[in-house]
């Protein structure tokens, strides 16, 4: 009878191939979080621009010297630039949202922050005071398709 000593190659192989599994579900999980955390944090922008759209409408019921359809920036090709302007209505049409152009205005986080006070970082948004939508510019990704509204994203976890 031999004595052996140590591990034996297949013990090597077993112990490689499990710590692999491991690290697989391990990654899988951590993405899943990641953009669980992402979306998340979109829809809690989303509603705290909503919110400061409410405020902000409050603020201009009580004072004539505030003006909605100042705030903002006007939505056209002139004024924002061809590239934006074509993004603008691609979110749009994307967000399925019966709304016109004419009824929105541009935002981005320096105006956000400025016209309603909303501080919040890299996010560019098209607001809609007469009824406090809110559709994003970007857009994200969620589900395997790109969403702009919190409202697309509620159709998605209703579903």
């Amino acid at each position: 009878m031999k004595n052996e000593k140590g591990i034996t190659l297949m013990m090597l192989v077993i112990t490689i191939i499990i710590t692999l599994m491991i690290a697989v579900a391990a990654a899988y999980s951590g993405i899943s979080t990641y953009t669980g955390m992402r979306v998340k944090t979109f829809s809690e922008q989303l509603s705290i621009i909503k919110e400061r759209i409410n405020i902000t409408k409050a603020k201009a019921g009580s004072n004539s010297e505030i003006d909605l359809n100042s705030l903002g920036k006007e939505i056209t090709e002139e004024a924002l630039g061809e590239d934006l302007y074509s993004r603008i209505q691609d979110a749009i049409v994307n967000s399925k949202e019966d709304v016109s152009i004419e009824n929105l205005r541009y935002f981005n986080s320096r105006l956000l922050k400025q016209d309603i006070g909303a501080d919040i970082d890299d996010i560019e948004v098209l607001i809609n005071f007469d009824n406090s939508l809110v559709i994003s510019v970007n857009g994200i990704e969620y589900e395997k398709q790109r969403v702009y509204t919190q409202k697309q994203i509620d159709e998605i976890n209703n579903r």
